[in-house]
């Protein structure tokens, strides 16, 4: 067992503690933020954001939206034409996902797909590529209870800055928008980084 495994089991389980301390209300207070701590080799780095209610439609951190490859893998590129697989983990209270794949670098979509799910469950997703399209893409996710007019979360990036390229488009994390009644209520940094995937 090597110190870089025992350092990155016990930043998990802090990760754990302070998730679950951050779902508890205390007074009628609103719950803090949730320190997810999610480290690496060089050291350790930090992510912070709201613990958002129980009934509303949301992702995991610890398993976010990716591209997959047949086996489970990571799919990092794909041949114009081919299937694109992908994966989302979605919480108890989603019950329909709208997933787009985006285009990093434009407001272009290419793909979409709409699905219905009973919620705590991984979703697998297959696309199949036009033989024209080239370019880096992205999980674009919309989520819903019962009724998309009544609520609805929506996962996207942060518009690409020139000025803070590390933080926004496909290199920051998701933002999150939570839309009541056709209005924006609250809008939210998460810690779940979007996956991407080339067609080349």
């Amino acid at each position: 067992m090597t110190l870089n495994y025992v350092r990155q089991t016990l930043t998990f389980i802090a990760s754990l503690t302070l998730v679950v301390a951050g779902c508890k209300d205390s007074g009628g207070r609103p719950p803090p933020d949730v320190i997810i701590n999610l480290g690496d080799d060089a050291g350790v780095i930090g992510c912070s954001q709201p613990f958002f209610p129980d009934d509303q439609p949301d992702i995991s951190p610890f398993f976010p939206p990716e591209f997959v490859t047949e086996t489970g893998e990571e799919q990092r590129v794909v041949r114009p034409g081919q299937e694109l697989l992908a994966e989302v983990t979605v919480n108890g209270a989603t019950r329909q996902v709208f997933i787009e794949v985006g285009d990093a670098w434009s407001p272009q979509v290419i793909l979409t797909e709409e699905l219905d799910t009973p919620g705590n469950e991984t979703i697998p997703v297959t696309f199949l590529t036009n033989q024209g399209t080239l370019g880096r893409f992205y999980l674009r996710l919309t989520l819903c209870g019962l009724d998309c007019d009544e609520r609805e979360v929506v996962f996207d990036i942060i518009e690409y800055d020139e000025d803070d390229p590390t933080m926004t488009g496909i290199n920051g994390d998701y933002e999150r928008t939570l839309i009541e009644d056709g209005e924006v209520v609250r809008v939210d940094q998460t810690c779940v980084r979007p996956n991407s995937v080339l067609i080349q």
